[in-house]
C-alpha cells in the first residue's frame, strides 16, 4: 500500500517513522527547508502545501491508497482535500474547515445533549456586551489570539490581539471558570473511539499558555462517563468521519461540561505523538495511518499507566531543579533541553516555549524533586 503524509516538520516524524515499521510505501510533500523527515520516506516532493492541485496532480500520478497528517491545522485540510478528490478515507474538507469556525462549532454545541450552553457573539464594534469575557480570533488554534479580560480597557487590547492573527471573525464569549481537559479520539466511517482524556495545566488568564499536560485525566467517574457518551454525539453532529480529533473542553465546579473547540486532528504538545500510546498501549498513530488506508481496527486499551508532558519557559523557571533530578530517572522517557546550555524566554504562545520532559509512571510525576 502507498501513503502520502502530508508536512515533514517534527509533528509527522511519527507518522513516518510508524509507516516505516508496516513496511508502507510513503511519499511525503513539504517545503525542503526544516523538512526533518525528509529521508525517512521513500520519495519526498518539496512541493509547498498551499500548491492543492499539484498535490493532487502527484498523489493521482502516485496512485496513493491514503493520506495523512498529524496535530497541525495547516494540513488538515489539504488532507481533507486530496482524500476527498481521490474517494479516499477522509472527512469532507468543508466539516474541517467548519471544525475551525468558533462560531459554527459554538452554535453546534449549544445543541448537543452533554454539553452547557455558552453565551457568545461575533464582534462588530463598541463595548463587550458583558463581562468577563474571553476574546478570541476565528478561526485560530493554539491559543493564538486568545485573551480573558475584566474591563473595557482589556476588552479593547484583546480586540487588538485577536485582530493581529489571521481571522475572518473575532468570538467574544463568557468567561467559564474551571478545569480544562482535552478529548482524544479516533473515527472510522462515522463511529467514534474516545481513547484518552488528558489533563491540562495553564498560565490562566489572561492567555491560558499551556505549560503541562497530564493522561489520565483525574475527572470523576460520573464526568469521565458524560465526555465518552457527548463527545460521539458532537463529532456526529459536526459530520466528523474519519481521523483523529483532539476536543477541548471545560469542566466547572457543578461538573457541567463546555465546550471550548475541536481541532480535527491529533493533539500537539505530543500528546497524539506520544502521550497517548505511553498511557493506554493503543497505538495511536497507527490507528491514524489504518484509518487513512482504509484497514482500521477498533482501538483496544491494554496498559493503565500515567504520562505527561511538562514545558519550560521562563514562566515555569522553578521547575528547573525538576528537570534536573529527572535524569535517570527510570519514569523519563524524553527530555529536550540541555540543562547545560539553555536560556529561558518569556512565552507568550505554545511556540515560544523553550523544551519539555516526557514521563510514564505507575503515578502521575509532580513537578517537584521526586526521589521516586
Amino acid at each position: 500500500m502507498k501513503l502520502a503524509i502530508i508536512g515533514a516538520s517534527p509533528g509527522q516524524y511519527y507518522l513516518c517513522k510508524k509507516a516505516r515499521e508496516m513496511n508502507i510505501e510513503t511519499i511525503c510533500f513539504a517545503w525542503e527547508k526544516g523538512a526533518v523527515c525528509k529521508d525517512m520516506v521513500d520519495r519526498f516532493y518539496p512541493v509547498s502545501i498551499t500548491e492543492e492541485e499539484e498535490i493532487l496532480r502527484i498523489c493521482m500520478q502516485e496512485k496513493i491508497d491514503g493520506i495523512v497528517s498529524n496535530a497541525s491545522d495547516k494540513t488538515s485540510e489539504l488532507v481533507a482535500f486530496i482524500a476527498e478528490a481521490m474517494n479516499l478515507h477522509g472527512t469532507k474538507r468543508s466539516v474541517i474547515k467548519a471544525t475551525r469556525d468558533k462560531t459554527y462549532t459554538r452554535e453546534i454545541s449549544q445543541h448537543v445533549e452533554g454539553l452547557t450552553p455558552i453565551r457568545y457573539y461575533n464582534y462588530k464594534d463598541g463595548s463587550p456586551r458583558f463581562l468577563p469575557c474571553v476574546v478570541k480570533p476565528v478561526p485560530g488554534a493554539g491559543k493564538r489570539g486568545v485573551s480573558f479580560v475584566n474591563t473595557v480597557v482589556e476588552f479593547r487590547q484583546a480586540v487588538r490581539y485577536a485582530e493581529a492573527e489571521p481571522h475572518e471573525a473575532i468570538l467574544i464569549e463568557d468567561f467559564i471558570e474551571g478545569r480544562e481537559v482535552s478529548v482524544e479520539t479516533i473515527s472510522f466511517e462515522g463511529r467514534h473511539h474516545v481513547i484518552q482524556i488528558t489533563d491540562k495545566q495553564t498560565t490562566g488568564a489572561p492567555h491560558f499558555l499551556e505549560l503541562a499536560h497530564h493522561q489520565p485525566s483525574t475527572v470523576n467517574p460520573k464526568v469521565r462517563d458524560n465526555i465518552l457518551n457527548t463527545i460521539p454525539r458532537l463529532l456526529s453532529a459536526v459530520g466528523f468521519e474519519n481521523g483523529a480529533t483532539h476536543t477541548e473542553l471545560k469542566i466547572d465546579s457543578q461538573d457541567h461540561i463546555y465546550l471550548i473547540e475541536i481541532n480535527a486532528r491529533g493533539g500537539g504538545d505530543e500528546i497524539s505523538n506520544q502521550l497517548v500510546e505511553l498511557s493506554t498501549g493503543y497505538d495511536y498513530v497507527r490507528g491514524m495511518i489504518e484509518v487513512a488506508l482504509g484497514i482500521f481496527r477498533v482501538p483496544t486499551i491494554t496498559e493503565n499507566h500515567c504520562s505527561g508532558v511538562y514545558y519550560l519557559c521562563e514562566q515555569t523557571a522553578c521547575r528547573l531543579p525538576f528537570f534536573r533530578a529527572a535524569k535517570g530517572k527510570p519514569w523519563l522517557v524524553e527530555m529536550t533541553m540541555d540543562l547545560d546550555n539553555f536560556h529561558l524566554t518569556a512565552a507568550a504562545r505554545n511556540r515560544d516555549r523553550n523544551g519539555y520532559l516526557i514521563y510514564r509512571s505507575d503515578h502521575r510525576i509532580t513537578d517537584f524533586i521526586d526521589n521516586e
